[in-house]
C-alpha cells in the first residue's frame, strides 16, 4: 500500500503524540471499528503509553468509535470531541469522556523542529 495511510500507521502516529509523563496516571481503552473493512482495533492508554492491537479482546472498551477507514484520519487532526468526530463521520458510543482524557495528554510537538542543526 505505497502512498496510502493505513489504520495502523494512523494509530502509530497518534501514539507518538502522547506526552508520557502527563499520561502516566491515565488508564483508558477505546475500540475503533471500521465498517467498510471489518477491521477492529483496541487502543489502550496505560503507564503513559498508547498501544493498539487488532487481536480480539475479552473485556469491553470504555468507548467505541465506529467509522470507515476514509474518515479515520480525523482522529489525528486533534479536537477529540464527540461533536468534531460526528462531523467527520465517526460515531461515538460508551463513555465519551475518554476522548477528552486522551486528547488532554496528546502533544503534537513542534512541526518546525530542526532535524539537522548546523
Amino acid at each position: 500500500m505505497v502512498g496510502q495511510l493505513t489504520p495502523t500507521m494512523l494509530l502509530d502516529a497518534l501514539a507518538i503524540q502522547v506526552d508520557g509523563p502527563r499520561a502516566w496516571d491515565e488508564t483508558l481503552s477505546i475500540d475503533v471499528v471500521l465498517t467498510d473493512s471489518g477491521e477492529r482495533y483496541r487502543l489502550r492508554l496505560r503507564n503513559g503509553v498508547l498501544t493498539h492491537t487488532a487481536a480480539p479482546q475479552r473485556e469491553g472498551a470504555d468507548a467505541t468509535l465506529t467509522t470507515t477507514a476514509r474518515a479515520l484520519p480525523a482522529l489525528a487532526l486533534g479536537g477529540l470531541t464527540p461533536e468534531r468526530l460526528a462531523d467527520a463521520g465517526i460515531e461515538v458510543s460508551g463513555d465519551a469522556s475518554v476522548l477528552s482524557r486522551l486528547g488532554a495528554v496528546l502533544d503534537p510537538g513542534d512541526p518546525d523542529f530542526a532535524i539537522v542543526t548546523p
